[in-house]
């Protein structure tokens, strides 16, 4: 007779009264494989790198056992670390206790939410603030006079108040680093170095991750004392996760896009493309087929980030058309299909990506469109993930054996435009020429006086 193996539930981590009742409001009985592993050892006061699919349940893994710790007086006494700040310093001066870095203000807001959430029952209040740039900082600056116990930042905007000493970090207790390995790329390695040299070196400090690319392994053990290391394989849910690879010329990819969001009764669909200006040219496209989309990006005002993605949650807007760095952000518990418009320039944000659908353990979808450009990054995709899948093609849109003529460069308004350009008279035609003219004898004048004056530096050749 096999053994049974009995799914731990939130009950027996013990936590607070307000916290359970939270737990329980939010339908929850049973953590996921991430935070039945993450949480007793962030609980404990332990280092932590944990990896686990996007969709599994991270953000709660440290969100519930840092609130935990928050509302409890002696936790950080038994870790080992300064005793925490009583009830009535809470959120004192413009300190934090509890530090969040994030790559987006979208996960920022995201991470937020969570901790209200959880925190909606806490007496004393939590005081939890979300700074990111793209708005302005003065309010920011002011919600920080009171202090935060926690404070989730984009390293960029964080850099800034510290600039404007709006915020101190002689009493942090945790530094948290999520999406570590988006935060470990570009200019963020670089911010996150200049944070670093900002905070105490006595903390706990909790890294998470959906990949382990060897770009962390730096600041892992820069930073990091005796971690614990969670690794879960969530081989067994991708499987829920269907995905399909449709080849198609480059100039039928709109058609085909278009022609899958009508024949499929997909709930709601994001659609990934790699460019700011290609969200937006794509949402016009799909107007043209009667298909209404909404676009989030980086050059979006804040404000229409947030109603975006809102709209999106809600299920107002059916399709959202995104940038990786806008869609790190969007948590749909249900969110049945996403597209690669665009395949990802690193192989590790394909997971970050297909990762938006089939979220809890749910069913999902990720489809992927490529055009002939787009093969052999698409096998590099496959190699380093590790995935061997069939690319199929579309009856209707097949993708030609050899590859279409790239699109031209210029477009046919700027073609009509210089068509209709008037050409200048002889008058001014003969005037250009002799200012011409002029233009090249000034110019072997000024090559002849460079050469005499290298002769003088050089010295003579003779």
């Amino acid at each position: 007779m096999k053994p049974t193996h009995t799914k731990p539930k939130f009950s027996s981590f013990a936590f607070s009264a307000e916290i359970a009742n939270a737990i329980k409001d939010a339908g929850f009985e049973h953590p996921t494989a991430i935070q039945a592993q993450a949480m007793p050892a962030v609980l404990s006061g332990k280092d932590v790198l944990a990896r686990a699919d996007t969709g599994s349940g991270k953000t709660a893994a440290f969100v519930l056992p840092l609130l935990s710790n928050l509302s409890n007086k002696s936790l950080y006494g038994n870790s080992g670390l300064e005793s925490r700040l009583s009830n009535t310093e809470r959120a004192h001066g413009n300190t934090v206790q509890i530090l969040i870095l994030v790559p987006t203000r979208e996960l920022a807001i995201q991470i937020g939410d969570v901790f209200a959430q959880f925190a909606k029952d806490i007496r004393p209040p939590i005081k939890c603030q979300s700074v990111f740039g793209g708005v302005k900082i003065n309010p920011q600056m002011m919600a920080l006079r009171g202090g935060a116990d926690v404070l989730i930042a984009t390293p960029g905007r964080l850099l800034d108040l510290i600039a404007q000493n709006a915020i101190k970090f002689n009493r942090l207790k945790v530094l948290v680093i999520d999406e570590v390995d988006r935060l470990m790329k570009g200019d963020f390695e670089e911010e996150i170095k200049q944070i670093r040299q900002h905070l105490p070196n006595k903390r706990q400090n909790l890294m998470f991750t959906a990949t382990f690319p060897d770009s962390i392994r730096t600041i892992v053990r820069q930073i990091m004392r005796s971690p614990t290391i969670i690794d879960i394989d969530n081989a067994n849910n991708n499987k829920k996760i269907g995905q399909r690879v449709i080849t198609v010329n480059h100039n039928k990819k709109n058609a085909l896009l278009a022609s899958l969001l009508n024949e499929n009764d997909w709930s709601q669909v994001l659609i990934f493309c790699s460019a700011k200006r290609t969200c937006d040219h794509l949402v016009r496209k799909l107007e043209r087929h009667s298909i209404k989309a909404v676009a989030t990006h980086g050059n979006k005002k804040q404000s229409e980030r947030s109603q975006a993605l809102s709209d999106f949650k809600s299920g107002t807007t059916r399709i959202l058309i995104a940038t990786d760095v806008a869609a790190r952000g969007i948590d749909i518990g249900d969110l049945p299909c996403i597209i690669n418009y665009d395949l990802p320039r690193s192989p590790n944000d394909y997971i970050h990506r297909i990762g938006r659908t089939g979220r809890a353990g749910q069913e999902g979808l990720a489809i992927s469109l490529i055009a002939h450009h787009e093969y052999p990054h698409f096998k590099v995709i496959e190699r380093h993930n590790d995935l061997d899948l069939e690319w199929e093609q579309v009856t209707g849109f097949e993708a030609d054996k050899v590859a279409p003529p790239p699109p031209t460069s210029t477009s046919p308004k700027k073609l009509k435009k210089a068509k209709n350009k008037k050409k200048p008279s002889k008058k001014k035609r003969l005037a250009a020429k002799s200012a011409d003219g002029e233009k090249i004898q000034q110019q072997e004048s000024d090559k002849e006086n460079s050469s005499a004056a290298n002769t003088n530096v050089w010295g003579n050749s003779d």
